[in-house]
């Protein structure tokens, strides 16, 4: 799997205080807010940390990788035993599609095209 991006979320019960909480943490604002609930800070080249508006589900850490070929990727990772639903359109993008799963811990991993 060749991987283009990888976004690390924080998942908000309280997104506006825990965006502040991260701005100041991190020492500025976010670089931009792709939709209305996520803020998103470049680190470095390929790297995105948000915060996500999850309204009842703050807490575990979300790992989204952007990758070239989701289709491709989901028949490898079947064949291997790791199973994602069918990937959906991404609410206010052209061209995206997401699908996700959960890892041992419950940490969800989810994969991402079409950027």
């Amino acid at each position: 799997m060749q991987v283009d991006t990888i976004f690390l979320s924080v998942n908000a019960k309280d997104w506006e205080h825990q965006s502040a909480w991260w701005a100041t943490l991190l020492g500025r604002t976010w670089d931009r807010q792709p939709m209305p609930s996520c803020h998103e800070w470049d680190l470095r080249e390929g790297v995105i940390f948000q915060v996500l508006d999850n309204k009842g589900e703050g807490g575990p850490i979300t790992v989204t990788l952007l990758i070239k070929d989701l289709d491709i990727e989901l028949k490898r990772l079947e064949a291997a035993g790791i199973a994602f639903p069918a990937p959906e359109p991404v609410p206010g993008f052209d061209t995206l599609r997401y699908t996700k799963t959960k890892d041992s811990e419950g940490n969800e991993i989810g994969l991402l095209d079409g950027a």
